[in-house]
């Protein structure tokens, strides 16, 4: 039984997951989310979705792409969210949703990776970023094991107050999230290379005169900061900040 496992990822963290469990589940395609967007995949019986948490939910990119997904009738759903800090209600939004299109979602994981979030001071200590990296690897490997028996009804939740909060604070993100590009700007080490472009997931970025100009379409995965080059795209607090990407990940991987 073909998988299909639908990933989005700005610094990698959430591609090296799913390619982990396309590495151990047999017969099974990579996805990128931002390229089926543009053109849906066939239904599948087997669907896994991998993604970040953001502002305590699924990103606004995912929650379109369930609004347009083929999916076999009785089609075995899973998910595995990546998260710094809490993970919030992001698996019972994300089931809400699929419930809306009359699919459900069997089971559901999260796995804690290095933060990159520039406005929270970014990435931790190289040193940090292997120990959380390594015990990611390990609870990768859990999810493996136990996706083999196509669980149904296990669902890794947050406490009640995280669960909670995150009805109150996910949608104003959700809201606040497109325009937020407002903050990013390219300063002088910028060198025209265009990356930035090539590199955004919703294509939010045009280059004009040399320079990136952002178009208010945001989903405020940092790709176009973290793979920079030159260092060159800002956004608030992230100058002099360092860069982060998982150690499994390539800017190939991410290049369209």
């Amino acid at each position: 039984m073909k998988t299909a496992i639908y990933w989005f990822s700005g610094t990698g963290n959430s591609l090296s997951v799913a390619q982990a469990l396309h590495d151990s589940i047999e017969d099974s395609e990579l996805i990128p989310i931002s390229r089926a967007m543009k053109s849906i995949p066939e239904a599948a019986e087997r669907i896994g979705f991998v993604f970040p948490v953001y502002g305590w939910g699924p990103p606004r990119l995912v929650e379109r792409f369930v609004k347009k997904l083929n999916a076999a009738p009785g089609a075995y759903i899973f998910a595995v969210v990546t998260y710094a800090g809490n993970k919030g209600d992001t698996l019972g939004i994300l089931h809400r949703m699929l419930r809306k299109r009359g699919l459900d979602l069997a089971a559901g994981w999260g796995v804690r990776m290095p933060e990159n979030y520039p406005p929270m001071g970014g990435a931790p200590a190289p040193e940090k970023q292997r120990e959380i990296n390594g015990e990611a690897a390990e609870k990768i490997a859990q999810i493996v094991a136990k996706l083999k028996t196509s669980p149904r009804g296990v669902y890794e939740q947050s406490m009640c107050l995280w669960r909670l909060l995150s009805k109150v604070i996910y949608p104003g993100f959700r809201r606040f999230v497109p325009r937020a590009d407002r903050w990013f700007c390219a300063d002088s080490n910028c060198n025209g290379c265009e990356i930035c472009a090539r590199i955004c997931p919703v294509d939010n970025i045009e280059i004009e005169n040399g320079k990136p100009k952002w178009l208010g379409r945001c989903e405020q995965c940092f790709a176009c900061l973290h793979w920079c080059p030159q260092e060159a795209v800002q956004y608030i607090r992230s100058k002099g900040q360092p860069r982060y990407h998982h150690p499994d990940s390539t800017l190939p991987d991410f290049l369209k």
